[in-house]
């Protein structure tokens, strides 16, 4: 064969395993443009990893008050924070080579933040575990929270933690994010009220001309 239809066919390799590459990856859980980036400390907070526990939130024992600050710190840094029930679990196993933990989940309602658009809700979560300990299977079938910080440039682009999702944590974040959204705490939030107003502005003035 000639170089030149070397030259074209090669090319045309290289194009379709990039399509297929965009294809498998087409809606996984990845930030936004403009998504600020991964601040390594904040690795403790999102460890990747899971809490097998509630938090309790009214303990005053060692380690509920430090659960109680880790809760705190990822409901803070968090960029978004979601329900999502476990599907499948996989405990061991070699993931890109590397020995980790696995669970197929599918989001659910959204607590804090949006889901980026085109995000399918069936997903796939790397955990990590330095102990080595197997996942237990008993959480297969449970709704738990999931706090996802952005990693931009990271494979995947995020870290994130995960926590069983019990009422009262369910009602404090909601509390929070109620009180956050009233003061104008939220990302983009500001730029929404605004916007309502403006909308709510305009209604009024066209019925008045009417």
């Amino acid at each position: 064969m000639p170089t030149g239809r070397w030259t074209i066919l090669a090319a045309l390799v290289v194009l379709l395993a990039s399509a297929c590459a965009r294809t498998t990856s087409r809606g996984e859980l990845a930030p936004p443009s403009g998504a600020a980036a991964w601040d390594p400390r904040l690795g403790v907070v999102f460890d990747d990893h899971f809490t097998s526990v509630p938090v309790q939130l009214v303990g005053r024992a060692p380690i509920d008050v430090m659960d109680q600050r880790r809760f705190g710190q990822r409901l803070g840094y968090s960029d978004l924070v979601v329900l999502m029930k476990v599907d499948q679990v996989w405990s061991r196993g070699l993931y890109g080579g590397v020995p980790g933990q696995r669970l197929d989940v599918t989001l659910g309602k959204v607590l804090l933040g949006e889901l980026p658009k085109n995000t399918r809700l069936a997903q796939v979560l790397h955990l990590h575990s330095a102990a080595g300990d197997p996942l237990p299977s008993t959480l297969t079938g449970q709704v738990m929270l999931l706090f996802v910080r952005w990693a931009p440039g990271d494979v995947p682009a995020y870290h994130h933690h995960v926590m069983p999702a019990d009422s009262e944590a369910i009602a404090v974040i909601e509390a929070m994010v109620r009180h956050a959204r009233a003061e104008g705490k939220l990302p983009g939030e500001g730029a929404k009220a605004r916007a309502s107003r403006r909308e709510r502005r305009k209604a009024a003035r066209a019925e008045k001309a009417s």
